[in-house]
Order: structure tokens, then sequence, then C-alpha cells
């Protein structure tokens, strides 16, 4: 597998880093610089903000630097939409992978409350039903919350979650280290490493996540570490902006 294949595990690590609580509503746009052993590989960048009916709006793309790309061209997009119906939220996510020689086109559809599923596959044309656990969780907001577990969110520590994704389910623990001031493109800021520890037998099972850093005093995702048999690749936030402006940092 090719090193750059990484990059999708980095970018479920980061999952739509999300909106946090104590902002005003408006559009979130987050880019991320993706290094591979030191190596600048490729942009992520990741967007959040509501359409006028209300309904929440999510996307994040992943795509290799130019000079990697005339050898391995990666270009993944991955949409979720949160729509509020009479049965509880509904969660549609489309998620386009164009990777080199490989394809992917899925849609899963996740009614949380209801404890039902149903995965599209528009590659292979096929179609599944599935009663999953009530309260599972998409990638995109189980990592919404993750980034959010230091502002309230529905993640504790140490809690057993449900993730439902690429057809099956994976059970994962939420596991808070100690706050430390860590060193980024933005200064010194105070944060604590958030990890997500997998344990199913094939999520993660080639690519481990390391630690999610994520800022105390305004809940953002510094960093993300996957550990991989082809060497560390890291996600770092380079730019942060609401509403078209810069988001201020209190660093130490």
């Amino acid at each position: 597998m090719n090193p750059l294949r990484l990059l999708l595990c980095v970018a479920g690590l980061l999952g739509f880093a999300g909106k946090f609580p104590c902002r005003a509503a408006g559009a979130e746009f987050m880019e991320y610089n993706v290094t591979w052993v030191g190596v600048s590989v490729a942009t992520m960048t990741i967007q959040s903000q509501s359409d006028e009916a209300g309904h929440d709006l999510r996307s994040i793309r992943i795509w290799s630097r130019p000079w990697v790309a005339l050898v391995y061209p990666v270009d993944t997009t991955v949409d979720c939409v949160i729509v509020q119906t009479p049965d509880g939220p509904c969660h549609t996510v489309h998620k386009q992978v164009a990777e080199k020689d490989f394809i992917q086109n899925d849609t899963l559809v996740l009614w949380p409350d209801q404890g039902k599923a149903v995965w599209s596959n528009a590659v292979q044309h096929t179609v599944q039903s599935s009663i999953v656990p009530k309260g599972s969780r998409d990638l995109v907001t189980f990592f919404f919350d993750l980034r959010d577990v230091l502002a309230g969110s529905p993640l504790q520590a140490g809690g057993a979650y449900q993730l439902v994704m690429d057809g099956a389910i994976h059970d994962l623990e939420i596991a808070i280290g100690a706050p430390k001031v860590i060193r980024t493109p933005h200064g010194r800021v105070e944060a604590i490493p958030v990890d997500a520890v997998s344990k199913s037998p094939t999520l993660f099972s080639r690519n481990r996540p390391k630690s999610v850093w994520v800022a105390i005093a305004k809940p953002a995702v510094l960093f993300a570490d996957v550990e991989s048999r082809f060497g560390p690749v890291r996600a770092t936030l380079v730019r942060w902006e609401i509403d078209g402006k810069p988001v201020e940092w209190n660093t130490r």
C-alpha cells in the first residue's frame, strides 16, 4: 500500500474538526498541512456551516501536493449533511475517493436515535441495510464530538462508543491525557491529548492513530499523528477562520 493512503487515516482522525459550542453561528474553515516523515505531501481543508433550513453541512477535502500527484495523485472529498426529522437526526455521509487507480463512491445514511443504517456503494452497485446500536456515530460526528470533548460533547473519557463506517461497526474508547503547553505554528498553546483507542480488529489495524492534540482555550485540533509502517504522518493546523476572519489564539 502506498504511503499516501495514510492520508485517509489522518482525514478520519481529524474528522471534520467541527464547530465548538461557544462560537456564534457561521461558516468555519480550517486548513491543515499533512507531512509524511517531515515532508509536506498534502493539503487538507475542513469546512462547516449551516444552510437556510438549519441543516448542518460539513465537508473535508484532502489532495496531494503537485509534485506528489505526478507519481501518486490523491483527491478525496467527504461531505456530511445532518437533517432533523420526526425520527431524530438523519446523517448522510457521502465519500468520494480518487487515489491513483482506486475509486470509492459510498453513501452512509444513519439514524442514530433509531439504530438504523443504510450503506450504498455506487461503484459496486450495492445497497446494505443494517440495525446498529442506538447512539452509534458516523465518522464525521464521532470526531466532531472528539474535538468537543473539552466543551461538553456527549463523549466522555473512558467511554465505549460504536463507529459505523464502510459497512461495519467498530468499537472505540476515548482516553484523555494531561494538559501540556506545546509549540504550534500559532505560538505556544495549552493543549490536551485525546486518543481514540480502537477495540476493533480491523479499524486502524495498519495505521495506528496516536494523539490528537486539542487546544483547551478554544477547542480545535492542533495536530493529529498517525504511526504506520511507512513512518509518522502528521496533520498540522496552519489556518483557521470563522466567518472569513482569522481566529485569535491565546498563546503562552
